[in-house]
């Protein structure tokens, strides 16, 4: 099987069920903790600024300034505020939501006065640069897989297929999970690091259910261009298995929440 067709085949055996969302430990917990901290540190210091300071401006030359600001600040009115104690959760979900939300309007925007390739260029681009410039030691992290997993054997069920991880490596894949405050409760289908290869189903990825439906752009739609532009986009470009380092490949179930992620690189 080619490895063009891997990952649709990985979307239709692996689906798995969305998880219970309630509950004080979902709320409160670990997880929780951490997502609340990564989404201030990714997505409101570091990600929210390529709106304001840079597709806003860009659209601000390319149309009606006046029509820009006003729309821009229409967008942000709808912001979900953020109370001093609302459980960590709750604060993850409107930071996401909100981010989102305001992205989305400006990718909609920018898809009027570019072409295809212009809005690739503007977008995936200024994406990839950004985290370059602001993210080096998460990207060094993601891509040292193959040294992490040196000298690994693969471990084979009864049937000859590689093992899922085992119950100490799922319980840390779901109670402290760093890509968390970005998928969403996610489940491991594949594991087989000692030949390069993870497989993660995510049921209902975070970026399309922590906004309120209506309260996007359009609320006929789920907010494809982001997830398409702004995630799958960048996260394939910057993890391209270049020299055998991680690969990341996107399977977005659309027009469903759901998502496959196959991570692959050239093990040691």
């Amino acid at each position: 099987m080619s490895d063009e067709n891997v990952i649709s085949t990985d979307g239709g055996s692996g689906r798995v069920p969305p998880p219970q969302k309630m509950g004080f430990y979902y709320n409160w917990g670990p997880q929780a903790w951490i997502d609340m901290w990564m989404s201030n540190s990714m997505l409101v210091k570091k990600a929210m600024p390529i709106i304001s300071h840079t597709f806003v401006p860009i659209l601000r030359l390319s149309g009606d300034q006046k029509q820009v600001d006003r729309d821009y600040k229409q967008i942000k009115s709808r912001r979900e505020v953020i109370h001093r104690f609302d459980s960590p959760r709750e604060k993850w979900r409107k930071r996401y939501g909100n981010f989102v939300r305001e992205v989305e309007w400006a990718l909609l925007e920018l898809r009027k006065h570019f072409s295809q390739k212009q809005y690739e260029e503007i977008v995936i681009g200024t994406s990839v640069a950004l985290s370059h410039e602001n993210s080096g030691d998460f990207l060094k992290m993601m891509n040292s897989m193959s040294d992490k997993n040196k000298n690994k054997k693969t471990k084979l069920s009864k049937d000859g297929s590689p093992t899922k991880p085992g119950r100490w490596s799922t319980f840390l894949f779901e109670t402290f999970n760093p890509a968390h405050w970005l998928t969403g409760p996610a489940t491991i289908t594949e594991f087989d690091p000692a030949n390069g290869l993870t497989v993660m189903e995510i049921p209902d990825c975070g970026w399309h259910t922590c906004g309120p439906q209506d309260r996007l752009p359009n609320p006929n739609a789920l907010p494809e261009e982001g997830c398409l532009n702004i995630c799958k986009g960048p996260f394939e470009a910057l993890f391209n298995g270049a020299s055998g380092g991680l690969k990341m490949e996107f399977d977005p179930h659309l027009p469903e929440t759901s998502c496959t992620v196959r991570m692959s690189w050239q093990p040691n």
